[in-house]
This record gives structure tokens, sequence and C-alpha cells, in this order.
């Protein structure tokens, strides 16, 4: 069994905090463009490695095609970053850019304010599942909502026998069922669960990130 992640938690208690306030100023302080460079990355991260999908939303940003750029312009960014399926992901980028931008904190209140956020953010942003929608949730300081259940997360859950096994698939109610299991979890860890989930991915990466 993978030893309680309380622990770990305690170790880097002043790190994570930093973080997760660095999360909340993105919501309280930043600027439409910058929500929706956030937004941007967290289209850029299924099957892409973290560090690479913000290096592509930093690098569109810099080169002012977030608010700008075509697709086939953001596509090429996105391969020159390391972006896999950087195609399907540039137009989904460029899709979204007309729901979201300008006026992002505006239409994104609109859904922080329904009773189901990721579940708007699922339905409203192109190329999203459960994942990235809570991953964008906790990235704006709204990681209490939801859990970001991608491999690494689930492979600690069932480390400390909060799940069987990882699911070889993830539909809807299952990901709702394993939420529901890791908030419990946090509670009983006495472990935030915005911060559990950057806990496990220091437990696993050795670094805080995004």
């Amino acid at each position: 069994m993978i030893p309680q992640p309380r622990k770990t938690y305690e170790l880097i208690k002043a790190e994570i905090h930093e973080k997760l306030a660095g999360f909340s100023a993105l919501w309280d302080r930043g600027s439409d463009l910058e929500l929706f460079q956030e937004l941007c990355f967290c289209t850029c991260t299924p099957q892409t490695n973290a560090h690479r999908g913000w290096l592509a939303a930093c690098t569109l940003f810099e080169r002012g095609l977030l608010a700008r750029g075509s697709a086939e312009e953001v596509g090429v960014v996105l391969r020159e970053c390391g972006v896999r399926f950087h195609n399907h992901k540039a137009r989904y980028i460029a899709e979204n850019r007309e729901t979201f931008y300008p006026n992002t904190k505006k239409r994104l209140a609109r859904i922080l304010g329904e009773e189901d956020p990721q579940k708007s953010l699922v339905a409203g942003v192109a190329g999203w599942g459960m994942k990235e929608a809570a991953h964008f949730l906790r990235n704006i300081g709204f990681g209490h909502l939801s859990s970001i259940l991608d491999r690494h997360i689930l492979r600690r859950l069932a480390g400390c026998v909060v799940i069987p096994g990882i699911p070889k698939t993830l539909s809807k109610a299952r990901y709702r069922e394993i939420d529901g299991a890791m908030k419990a979890f946090a509670q009983a860890c006495g472990v935030p669960l915005a911060a559990l989930d950057l806990v496990f991915w220091y437990e696993e990466k050795g670094e805080l990130f995004k």
C-alpha cells in the first residue's frame, strides 16, 4: 500500500498553498486573455506532457496568436512545442476563442454560477472531457469542486486502496463515482481536495506544477 498522503502534504504544505494561491489569483486578477491562455493549456494537455502544453500556451501568448491566430498558425506552434494531435487541438482552440474570448471571465462566471460547472464546461468547451474541465477549475482556483482523474491520480488512488484498480475506461458515471471516493478520501486524510492532487503529482513527479 502507498503511504497515506498526509505526511507528504505536511512536508510541502507551504509550497502547495502558495501554488493554490497563484491559481486563485488568476481568477481574481487575471485578464481575459490570461484566463483564455489557461483554457488553451488545458486543451493541449490530453496525452501530452503538461510542461509541453504550458510551453505551447505561453508561446501562443507571446506571439500574439491566442487572440488572433488562425487554426493553422496555432497548429504550427503546438507542433513545435511537442503537443500531440496538434491539428485537432488547434481547431479546438480556434473554436473556443469564438465562445470564450473576449469576455472570458464574464462567460466563465456564468458557468461557475451553474449547478454543475464541470458538466457545463464539458458541454461548452471543444475538446474537453471531465478531466480537462476539472483541471481548468483547479487552475483558476476552484479545485474543491472536482477531482482531476488522470492516470497518475488513479494510480495513487489504487495504491491507497481508495479504488480497486485503474479502470481501463472512464465513463462519466464512473468518473463521478471515483470523484466522490477521492473527495471522501481527502476529507478523511485532512487534506484539501485541490491540495491532494498536488500531493499525488509531487509523489509521482517530484515537483509541483500545473
